[in-house]
């Protein structure tokens, strides 16, 4: 967890800048969607080396191995211009950081009991969002005196790229924690090949609907609040932090409270619908800290959900089938997301500001069908991954 909110942190400065380094290579919102759609294209790349570094390494080689396709994406960023060599360096950035989110993902779930498993995902989403604020706060702050050392001024090339540089730096001391962690065997025992591609293909879908709604705007929440209000950096890092603040607070609140009570599923489903009038109200109001504001409940909303969903996730499949199952699913996102990235960039493209409420608009109905499907396909289903391990000890010989 220490090397989750470590990364966050570097990967959240390094984040807030990387779409304003996108604009100062010249490239428009099209090109920007497109190199979203890249990364995501990454991921794909990267899901099935996820998948076999699972049954084959360590969780902590597989962290530290992302880790080393991911550093390769940022360097790529920070040195080439052209845009055909910014999208493979996207495309790296996206399949390094699959296999650590896999793998990272499925470590926690491993080291933590199945009733456990809402409450320590909300903290490690509470840790990861807490981070995000101190980045989106330290990297607004940043960038006049890095401007000022530089002799350019904040939103030239050179600036953006030397803190995207620093946020890479303070990320890549994320693998110091990693080193610490014993290389352990992955146990074995799988769910039988049908349940497994079913429950595959249920989550799957899930995902796929969350991720053209998250894709039509989430990537360029930055660009939404610097083109539609005029925000500074030092203004936006502290909206931006904010949203961050309200999400860690759902994370942990979901989790201990709403969850036990409510039942995961049931508690799952009602935040995700809760937190669709906020996201169509924030198309529309015109003032840009009450938007902050509804962005801010939104986000604690659906960070509260996704917590438990992650773990109610993990928990269906065994520690053997978790990575791969990270990685296919966090593919399954990613895929659509890059298309909405790709069409939401497109539509702002023809219709200028009015299209930032379309994608809002966008991201609400993938949402409200999202939360619809889920309940829809998982009524009846109880989570039983952690029971094949003890199924297949009991199975092998001594």
């Amino acid at each position: 967890m220490l090397a989750s909110g470590v990364g966050s942190f570097g990967l959240g400065v390094a984040a807030f800048y990387l779409n304003f380094v996108y604009r100062a290579l010249g490239f428009d919102d099209l090109a920007i969607g497109a190199l979203v759609a890249a990364q995501a294209a990454g991921g794909l790349a990267g899901t099935w080396p996820a998948a076999r570094l699972a049954r084959s390494r360590s969780r902590r080689a597989a962290i530290l191995l992302g880790g080393v396709v991911t550093a390769a994406g940022i360097v790529g960023i920070l040195v080439v211009d052209a845009l055909g060599a910014q999208l493979a360096a996207a495309a790296l950035l996206g399949a390094g950081g699959i296999v650590v989110y896999s793998a990272g993902t499925a470590l926690l779930a491993d080291a933590t009991a199945t009733g456990d498993r809402p409450r320590r995902f909300g903290q490690q989403i509470a840790i990861g969002t807490i981070a995000a604020f101190a980045a989106a706060y330290v990297a607004g702050q940043l960038a006049d005196p890095v401007a000022r050392a530089l002799d350019a001024t904040t939103s030239s090339l050179v600036t953006v790229r030397a803190l995207v540089a620093l946020g890479g730096i303070v990320a890549a001391a994320s693998a110091l924690p990693i080193l610490l962690v014993r290389a352990m065997p992955v146990p074995r025992g799988s769910l039988e090949a049908p349940a497994r591609r079913g429950l595959l293909l249920r989550f799957g879908t899930v995902e796929a609907i969350f991720g053209f709604g998250a894709g039509s705007f989430l990537p360029f929440v930055n660009l939404f609040f610097v083109d539609r209000f005029g925000l500074d950096f030092a203004t936006l890092g502290v909206v931006l932090g904010a949203i961050a603040v309200g999400g860690s607070f759902g994370a942990l609140l979901h989790g201990i409270h709403l969850a036990p009570r409510m039942g995961q599923l049931r508690s799952v489903v009602a935040v995700q619908l809760l937190s669709v009038p906020f996201a169509v109200a924030a198309g529309v109001v015109p003032v840009a800290m009450a938007v902050a504001g509804l962005l801010t409940i939104r986000a604690g909303l659906m960070y509260g959900s996704s917590s438990t969903y992650r773990a109610y996730t993990l928990s269906s499949f065994s520690p053997a089938e978790r990575a791969g199952v990270a990685a296919i699913l966090t593919i399954a996102w990613s895929a659509t997301a890059a298309v909405g990235s790709v069409l939401s960039g497109a539509v702002r493209a023809q219709l200028g500001d009015v299209g930032w409420t379309i994608n809002l608009v966008t991201l609400a109905a993938a949402y409200s069908v999202a939360a619809i499907v889920t309940l829809a396909l998982f009524r009846e289903h109880e989570p039983r991954g952690d029971a094949v391990v003890v199924e297949a000890l009991r199975d092998s010989p001594l």
